[in-house]
């Protein structure tokens, strides 16, 4: 009994299972040992192994399912993941720039519902609101879209709140973020922002952000804190 009760509190594999609410198998959760940073996602049964002893502590994220975490103490594990509510809005056709429709596939692509719309005054498009209308039948003539567009109104609204909509979702981030578990991931809590500003240059972050989604945030910022260490490693 001793033996046994030593070689479970040294390193050795831990396994378990992650179901949803419903006891469903979640794949691709991913699974962190805060003790030793080592980290694993859950196959397509839900299931997991990963090095720990008892009095580790492991953490489970999901896009769309709330965080959760536990203290080993025995070997299997079952957790369940409680899934975010989110409003599910009919799927549009878009029909725009091919950046955009990039976008729109990306969130299809991840799964997240598209961000409620803000009651704001829409920067006139050369093409939709100035182009478009001049090649209709009969052709229109906007005159307020083309002194918009000319005099600079439209750029300044677009970037008016693109930055309103950044800082609304960095205050986001970090009331709901865990930060501790990038701080012990080697994240200083003064490189905090100077990560995130690095991280958002993905667009599943800003995707995530914007969808007000903490798993999938958690999960996609987890994969740049190894490239964001190395850029602060060649700068000293």
């Amino acid at each position: 009994m001793f033996l046994s009760a030593s070689a479970f509190y040294s390193a050795q594999t831990v396994s378990g299972t992650v179901l949803s609410e419903e006891g469903l198998a979640l794949p691709r959760v991913l699974v962190v040992n805060m003790a030793s940073s080592q980290k694993v996602y859950t196959d397509g049964f839900g299931t997991f192994s990963i090095l720990g002893k008892a009095g580790d502590e492991l953490r489970f994220a999901r896009e769309n399912y709330k965080g959760e975490r536990t203290i080993i103490s025995a070997s299997p594990l079952t957790i369940h993941l409680e899934k975010v509510p989110q409003e599910i809005e009919e799927v549009r056709i878009v029909d725009k720039r091919f950046a955009e429709s990039q976008k729109e596939k990306l969130r299809k692509d991840i799964g997240l519902p598209k961000a409620p719309e803000k009651p704001r005054e829409k920067p006139a498009d050369a093409v939709d609101d100035i182009l478009k209308p001049l090649i209709g039948i009969p052709p229109k003539l906007n005159v307020q879209a083309i002194y918009d567009v000319l005099s600079g109104k439209s750029r300044r609204l677009r970037s008016l709140y693109k930055y309103e909509d950044l800082q609304e979702g960095l205050g986001w981030i970090k009331q709901n973020l865990d930060w501790e578990y990038f701080r012990d991931a080697g994240i200083q809590p003064e490189n905090m922002n100077d990560f995130l500003m690095y991280a958002l240059r993905d667009e599943r972050v800003l995707m995530y952000m914007k969808a007000k989604n903490i798993g999938g945030l958690t999960v996609t910022l987890d994969g740049h804190i190894a490239p964001y260490l190395e850029v602060l490693s060649r700068k000293k």
